[in-house]
């Protein structure tokens, strides 16, 4: 009996701080682990870059907002969830403030990886949107001509059809795999940068 009176004293003094950090205001920015994180309601937008430009890139070369989506209604035959567009063109050094719309019941993410790890944390950028919501953030892409994967971290979900590709300037080959954009292969494997 005494545990369970620990058990819920601890926990309603966890509650009354959550709500206590809320009132004051602190809820809307989360720091985790030195990772730049914004999370609320809507989900949870990671590693945002809104004018630190990559070492290569010595102005920005233009600013560009999009919205893409995900659903299973995006998804393509023999997939059971998909993006509205697979593929992003963007000049290098380009400012990208992306909305990301979740039209299904479930979390999606929408995640670039393989970007400068000096300026982005493990590499990336990460937006998740929780069931029937979207949020929205933007990052700036270096001077590099190449492509991004592009995907969803969630189990299953970028076998599942939640994978497309970040091309800047020319890019290269297109990635393995992406639905309406490159041949379905074996290998899913991709570059990664070293820096």
């Amino acid at each position: 009996m005494r545990q369970l009176v620990l058990v819920l004293q601890f926990g309603l003094t966890t509650i009354l701080s959550a709500a206590a950090a809320q009132e004051a205001g602190h809820h809307h920015h989360h720091h985790h682990h030195g990772h730049q994180m914004h999370m609320d309601e809507n989900g949870m937008v990671m590693h945002a870059n809104e004018s630190d430009l990559p070492k290569d890139c010595d102005t920005l070369s233009e600013e560009i907002a999009f919205e893409v989506r995900a659903g299973v209604k995006y998804a393509e035959p023999g997939y059971t969830f998909g993006y509205s567009e697979y593929e992003f063109r963007v000049p290098p050094c380009a400012k990208l403030t992306v909305t990301f719309v979740n039209d299904d019941n479930v979390r999606h993410q929408w995640m670039v990886h393989g970007l400068p790890k000096y300026l982005y944390p493990q590499g990336m950028f990460h937006m998740e949107a929780n069931g029937g919501k979207s949020v929205t953030g933007a990052f700036i892409v270096p001077s590099d001509e190449t492509n991004y994967l592009v995907h969803c971290d969630m189990a299953q979900h970028m076998e599942k059809g939640l994978k497309a590709q970040l091309v800047v300037g020319s890019g290269i080959q297109s990635l393995p795999n992406i639905p309406t954009i490159s041949i379905d292969t074996s290998d899913d494997r991709y570059r990664q940068r070293s820096n």
